[in-house]
């Protein structure tokens, strides 16, 4: 009986234990939405013509592109600093278009000379020493992806914007922190001169969290001078103002800024669209030395611009051009330099 007894009391007690709520074992979820919806367009010297033609085809991209450490959030931030770096023509060893001679665009590098491309971008972003980067021309994922592989801890995660055409090179964006949400701003937008025309690359937005301040991000690469077309680069100009004022307004807890290879200088119209409104700062306007490209001299086309309406401000006099040497105009295997500021909360 004793016995009958103290196995009653323990299967009591255990039944008594589960019902009042104590934990004995728990495993937490972790999960991010990541936009994944692609549309298609790229003019890029050779390709221009042919990936005009598939603007309006959608790419479904499955494959996850985040890296996330989830530990770069356990420390809140009071400031960030954001560049611009064109890393010219980062393609992979494959020759998607078939056309890959040196007089071709799209170049294929060989095993060795991949690796070397990868090192040599992982190189310019140390040497950068940003937390977010916007990045231009590049191929695949698959280049960010090594990319990121290469630099080790020093980010997060990755996501390109791909709009799909063959041999396209597209905007993308590495960065610390976590990946929110992305969007890809690809639809018609206003001709000055009537009609509609495209952004040439996705004008790409991604917003990040990081050290618990929430940020947006969009990564610009503007119509390109070869077969020029300036009243395109408008039309982008004037379309991405419009796309960061409602974004302001709709966000106004985030910090907001816009960035990339706008292929004008300071004193054209379109970045006068951009600079001479209320809504954006020009962040390099309070440096001397703005030149991020050589061409009949130094010229100053890659930019960072920070909308005053949303949350942060610009560091005054903490952009700066980062190249090989004071002299030239050009970081590692790119033929720009880059363009960082420093943003504080």
């Amino acid at each position: 009986m004793k016995f009958i007894f103290f196995i009653v009391t323990v299967v009591f007690f255990v039944s008594c234990s589960f019902q009042s709520g104590d934990v004995i074992g728990q495993s937490d979820d972790y999960s991010e939405k990541v936009d994944k919806s692609e549309t298609t367009d790229e003019s890029v010297d050779q390709v221009d013509e042919q990936n005009e033609e598939e603007s309006d085809n959608e790419v479904e991209d499955t494959e996850s592109d985040e890296k996330v450490i989830n530990d770069e959030d356990a420390t809140q931030i009071d400031t960030v600093t954001i560049a611009t770096y064109n890393s010219y023509r980062f393609f992979d060893i494959v020759c998607d278009s078939g056309y890959c001679s040196s007089s071709d665009y799209e170049v294929q590098f060989s095993d060795s000379e991949y690796q070397q491309k990868v090192e040599d971008m992982a190189a310019a972003l140390k040497k950068i020493d940003a937390d977010i980067v916007l990045i231009e021309e590049v191929e695949k994922k698959i280049c960010m992806e090594d990319l990121l592989e290469e630099l080790g801890s020093m980010y997060s995660v990755i996501y390109i914007g791909e709009t799909g055409g063959t041999a396209s090179v597209d905007v993308a964006v590495i960065t610390k922190g976590t990946i929110v949400d992305t969007d890809k701003h690809l639809a018609s937008i206003p001709h000055p001169d009537g009609g509609t025309t495209t952004f040439a690359r996705a004008f790409l937005e991604v917003e990040i969290e990081l050290g618990g301040k929430k940020i947006i991000v969009f990564a610009a690469h503007f119509k390109s001078k070869s077969n020029d077309d300036p009243d395109r680069r408008l039309a982008e100009a004037q379309a991405a103002l419009e796309i960061m004022k409602d974004t302001a307004d709709e966000n106004p807890d985030a910090l907001i800024v816009m960035g990339g290879d706008l292929n004008d200088f300071p004193g054209s119209i379109p970045i006068d669209t951009l600079e001479d409104s209320s809504e954006l700062l020009r962040v390099a306007s309070d440096i001397s030395d703005q030149a991020t490209y050589y061409y009949d001299g130094p010229i100053a086309i890659d930019h960072l611009f920070f909308a005053l309406e949303g949350s942060g401000s610009y560091v005054a006099g903490s952009a700066q051009v980062v190249k090989d040497s004071p002299s030239w105009y050009s970081l590692m295997s790119s033929d720009h330099a880059a363009l960082k500021a420093t943003f504080e909360f």
